[in-house]
């Protein structure tokens, strides 16, 4: 579960990001992002609309999205305010796909710093 500093919670904070019209997509996520004035923690807000599923999975998504942003936030750039959109298909990714089409939408961004993959 991400730290109650790195959530984004209220209503005008959706809204802020949402104006700030910075968006790129494929076709499991929606991934808006503002850079914020400060240098404080990056947070992340997720939604999710019930055209995706029942309530339990909506739930299921969050936790495995906020599992995926909590084990990678430190390769994510302070000062962000990040909200991510779920689309439908999502909903029959296993983690290992949602993390791979999250962190990939975030790299496409320039927002997440992949470890270099030197094996020698």
């Amino acid at each position: 579960m991400l730290q109650k500093a790195n959530r984004l919670r209220s209503d005008a904070s959706f809204q802020r990001v949402y104006q700030y019209k910075k968006s790129l997509a494929n076709r499991y996520l929606v991934c808006y992002q503002y850079p914020r004035a400060d240098e404080g923690p990056t947070r992340i807000g997720f939604s999710i609309s019930k055209k995706v599923g029942k309530a339990h999975t909506r739930n299921y998504l969050k936790r495995v999205l906020g599992e995926v942003s909590r084990l990678h936030l430190d390769r994510i750039p302070r000062g962000y305010d990040i909200i991510i959109i779920v689309r439908q298909p999502a909903a029959q990714l296993a983690y290992d796909g949602l993390e791979k089409h999250y962190l990939s939408l975030l790299k496409k961004g320039g927002l997440y710093d992949a470890p270099s993959k030197s094996g020698t």
